[in-house]
C-alpha cells in the first residue's frame, strides 16, 4: 500500500521537493517512502516517546537524519505548542494516519492547520482511515481521489487556495 500510494503522488508531482508533515507518523515508513523518493525535509509527530525515538534511529540507519525532525506531541491536544517548538515552513504534502477510533480529529487538525499557514496553498493531503470511516473533512479541501486496500481506505486531496479564516 505504501508504495502504491508514493507512486500515486510522484506521478501526481506532489513527492519532489515537498517539505512533508506526518501525523501520527508511527514508524515513519510513508515519510522516509517520500524523502527516498526525493521529497527535501519531514516532520512526523507521534505522541509515543518510545516509538519517536525509533524513528530517530530508523533516520540514523537510513542517512536521513538530518532531512528529518520527530516531535513528540499528543495531536488530541491543540497544536499550538508543537508548531512553535518546530517551527514549520508550509509544507506541501501531509500524511494523516490517525488510529481508526480517532479519525473524527483530523479535520479539525487540518483546518487549524490551514488557519495557522503551515499548509502551502492546494498541499497535498492523504488521510488513511477505516474503509467504512471516513473522515469529515473541511469543504474547503478537495478530493482528487479514494484508494481501497481490503478494510482500509486512504482519502488524497488538497488543502484549500488560501488560509480559510478562523
Amino acid at each position: 500500500m505504501r508504495e502504491a500510494l508514493a507512486s500515486a503522488l510522484e506521478a501526481r508531482g506532489w513527492i519532489a521537493g515537498a517539505r512533508v508533515l506526518d501525523l501520527w507518523a508511527g514508524t515513519g515508513a510513508l515519510s522516509f517512502e517520500a524523502l527516498s523518493r526525493g521529497a527535501e525535509h519531514a516532520v512526523l509527530v507521534e505522541r509515543d516517546r518510545r516509538v519517536a525515538r525509533a524513528i530517530g534511529r530508523s533516520a540514523r540507519e537510513l542517512g536521513l537524519e538530518a532531512r528529518v525532525r520527530v516531535v513528540v506531541s499528543d495531536l488530541e491536544k491543540p497544536p499550538a505548542r508543537w508548531i512553535e517548538a518546530a517551527p514549520l515552513a508550509p509544507v506541501g504534502l501531509v500524511f494523516c494516519d490517525p488510529p481508526y477510533a480517532r479519525v473524527e480529529r483530523v479535520g479539525p487538525l487540518l483546518a487549524e492547520l490551514a488557519r495557522a499557514g503551515v499548509l502551502r496553498p492546494r498541499a497535498a493531503v492523504v488521510v488513511e482511515h477505516a474503509r467504512r470511516s471516513p473522515p469529515s473533512l473541511p469543504a474547503a479541501f478537495g478530493e482528487v481521489a479514494t484508494y481501497r486496500y481490503g478494510d482500509t481506505a486512504v482519502w488524497l486531496g488538497t488543502a484549500p487556495e488560501a488560509p480559510e479564516p478562523p
